[in-house]
């Protein structure tokens, strides 16, 4: 199978799984990037995470883009891209025709409410595998667990962006 293709077929599957947001679909882009191909190192994804959340726009494209540039230029950028977003576009038509043939908004609520518990799972197992590649020491540990601190505690007095900052320059200070 041509590396397209499975490009294609690797970032459908992820498109598959973001129904969760951009974050539940970190442990799966690990695993068909990371372990089923081995196109990136462990290293290299976390750079390509990292990037896509620095960036505008949803991680899972923006980690598509950047992962199939990186395997393959511009085409592999333009199929990864295309294959992320075409479950969504499946899922939105169908969700259209299901409304418009439903009876009940009833049924439609309850579909989504069951569908709450595997997101939450896939965030959880999420932040459990990015944090397994980004935290490699006792310094990364401790500006992860005051950046968490500083957001938790924070609320809606400390803007999340200033937390990526400061995170950044103590990094760029310590680690020169």
């Amino acid at each position: 199978m041509g590396i397209l293709l499975q490009l294609y077929a690797s970032f459908f599957l992820i498109g598959i799984s973001a129904y969760g947001g951009g974050i539940a679909t970190i442990a799966l882009i690990q695993y068909e990037i990371v372990t089923q191909h081995a196109w990136l190192t462990a290293a290299q994804m976390r750079d390509v995470i990292t990037i896509a959340q620095m960036t505008p726009g949803p991680i899972a494209i923006n980690s598509a883009t950047l992962t199939g540039y990186k395997i393959s230029g511009i085409g592999g950028a333009l199929v990864a891209s295309l294959a992320v977003i075409s479950p969504g576009i499946m899922l939105l038509i169908g969700y259209a025709l299901a409304v418009s043939h439903l009876r009940s908004q009833d049924t439609l609520n309850r579909a989504k409410m069951a569908l709450h518990p595997g997101i939450l799972a896939l965030i959880i197992y999420s932040v459990y595998t990015f944090g397994s590649i980004s935290i490699d020491g006792v310094i990364t540990a401790i500006i992860a667990a005051a950046a968490f601190f500083a957001v938790l505690f924070g609320g809606q007095k400390v803007h999340p962006v200033i937390v990526i900052i400061a995170a950044g320059l103590i990094g760029i200070a310590i680690f020169r």
